[in-house]
């Protein structure tokens, strides 16, 4: 069914009702409870899991943390052939994926560090303070450590068992900081989040093309190195690499171990590693692995579950990247001043109505929230085929309809007049799976130049209310979405009731084959120009 304000309204207003009134705690007080239930799960002969990874719906935690990413800097050197995406460069640059996810998650196992996320060509890692004073340098040691182990496990990884293909180079972002941590998922799409101002600041110092570990100026404090202050900029503070030796030379202590008892705990990781692959547990990266396949749109059909690298899908898509802006500054505030049940339950309905958006009113897929980001992929077509421009058409719509929800729940929530909400929208072949450690902890992934474009789009909307098509969609979209937007694909305070009119307007042809035309709205206005004056 197409977007409508009664059915977006009404879906919002039981969000509302059925939303949890979210418990908040201090991580000091969670921690007794969670170790409570560890010893339940053991004496039951149940699996476990980390710290804050599967909490409970309704539940929020308060927690003093190292937050960890990790990009690989050369990532288009794989997933790209001869500067195009081919379905051999898609291979490899899923067995890169596959190869440090993997790595990462065995590292994880034995580590002060938990995964919170992977995406694309990033690890999300968290490091929890158990103590009650802030984080402490012995907690910042730990983080060091597994960045370590990290890099010592994934290079002897692609070494002895990828016959070094994959030479990733690897940028690490380090904050520390207050989070609220809450869990939007279940089952195989378990969404543990970290969200405050230090998870997305490391997000940022890992977000560049230069390797090496990046610190944030509170890092720095902790280390007793000279803090750089408020220099204005991008990210408000001015950034340096540091030296890991550097860095870690005084604090270690007992905490880590020394570099032969690390170089042990390689070898044991990677040999364990090697044996699952020789008795066919685990694929070898020697040799082509992923199988692709086409998904008949609509994509809200895509079930995780069935996914894997001999299953996995490659398709043209429209990914979306849909963000809100000012949510980062709202948490912080909520912490400071005990509005911390007000702004969880806010994104707890927001984020769910942005999915009902992209999958039941558009037919796309979720691939993950990130944050207070969704992604998602949608795609238009027959049973052999993407329709480009349809698909196109399709996705703006879809950003009208977030756009048009999101305001929506501003009305109805209340209270939230600083948050914006900003998308980006890329067509490109892409592909889908799931990969890493097997089982549930195995990760969905959709990462291909278009996603990353998409992502990138979404970050330069300069307003709160602004979406941008990258270039590659541009190309194919319906001529009458440019009374919408300028010549470079941006647009602010897009409504939904003008772009399907819009659309409309052209031929069945080019932008309304099937499942297009059940998505155009009643004709309510002339649309009017949307791109900003210069």
């Amino acid at each position: 069914m197409p977007w409508s304000e009664k059915t977006a309204r009404e879906r919002i207003n039981k969000l509302m009702g059925d939303a949890p009134t979210f418990d908040v705690q201090r991580f000091e007080d969670y921690w007794p409870i969670y170790e409570e239930r560890q010893i339940a799960l053991s004496s039951e002969r149940k699996p476990s899991s980390p710290p804050l990874f599967d909490l409970a719906r309704g539940k929020a935690v308060v927690v003093d943390t190292v937050q960890i990413y990790i990009g690989i800097t050369n990532y288009d050197d794989y997933r790209l052939e001869d500067k195009r995406e081919t379905e051999a460069s898609h291979d490899r640059a899923m067995r890169l994926l596959h190869l440090y996810y993997s790595a990462a998650d065995r590292v994880f196992e034995t580590s002060a560090a938990q995964r919170v996320d992977f995406h694309g060509g990033r690890v999300h890692a968290v490091v929890l303070e158990r103590g009650s004073g802030g984080v402490s340098q012995e907690t910042v040691a730990q983080a060091f450590a597994f960045i370590e182990d990290f890099q010592r496990v994934a290079d002897a990884a692609n070494r002895e068992l990828a016959n070094n293909e994959f030479d990733a180079r690897f940028r690490i972002g380090v904050d520390v900081g207050t989070c609220v941590a809450i869990n939007n998922g279940t089952g195989l799409e378990q969404e543990p989040m970290f969200l405050g101002s230090a998870a997305n600041h490391a997000a940022k110092l890992a977000d560049g093309s230069e390797p090496g570990i990046y610190v944030s100026d509170r890092v720095r404090h902790l280390l007793g190195l000279p803090e750089l202050g408020d220099l204005g900029g991008m990210f408000g503070l001015q950034e340096t690499q540091l030296s890991m030796n550097a860095a870690r030379r005084d604090l270690e202590g007992e905490l880590v171990f020394g570099v032969q008892d690390r170089q042990a705990f390689t070898e044991k990781v990677v040999g364990g590693w090697r044996d699952e692959i020789r008795r066919g547990e685990f694929p070898d990266f020697t040799t082509p692995v992923f199988k692709f396949f086409y998904q008949q749109p609509p994509l809200s059909k895509i079930d995780y579950a069935d996914l894997k690298p001999s299953r996995s899908i490659r398709m043209p898509v429209v990914s979306l990247f849909a963000d809100l802006s000012g949510y980062t500054d709202y948490i912080d505030s909520a912490v400071q001043n005990g509005g911390i049940r007000d702004a969880v339950r806010a994104l707890h309905v927001i984020r769910q109505e942005f999915q009902n958006v992209v999958e039941q009113d558009f037919g796309g897929r979720k691939v993950r929230f990130i944050g207070d980001c969704i992604q998602g992929v949608i795609a238009e077509g027959t049973k052999t085929e993407t329709d480009n421009r349809a698909s196109v058409s399709l996705g703006t719509q879809c950003a009208g309809g977030l756009h048009a929800s999101f305001r929506l729940c501003k009305t109805l929530l209340g209270n939230l007049d600083d948050l914006g909400l900003a998308i980006g929208l890329e067509l490109g072949f892409t592909p889908i799976s799931r990969i890493g450690i097997r089982g549930e902890r195995s990760v969905r992934v959709a990462s291909s130049v278009a996603t990353t474009v998409s992502e990138r789009m979404q970050r330069e909307c300069n307003d709160d209310e602004g979406l941008k098509l990258g270039p590659d969609a541009l190309k194919v979209a319906p001529t009458a979405l440019f009374d919408l937007m300028d010549d470079n694909g941006y647009a602010r305070e897009l409504d939904y009731g003008e772009i399907a009119v819009c659309l409309s307007a052209v031929p069945a042809t080019v932008a309304s084959p099937t499942y297009a035309r059940a998505h155009i709205a009643e004709p309510q206005a002339a649309p009017r120009a949307h791109f900003k004056s210069e």
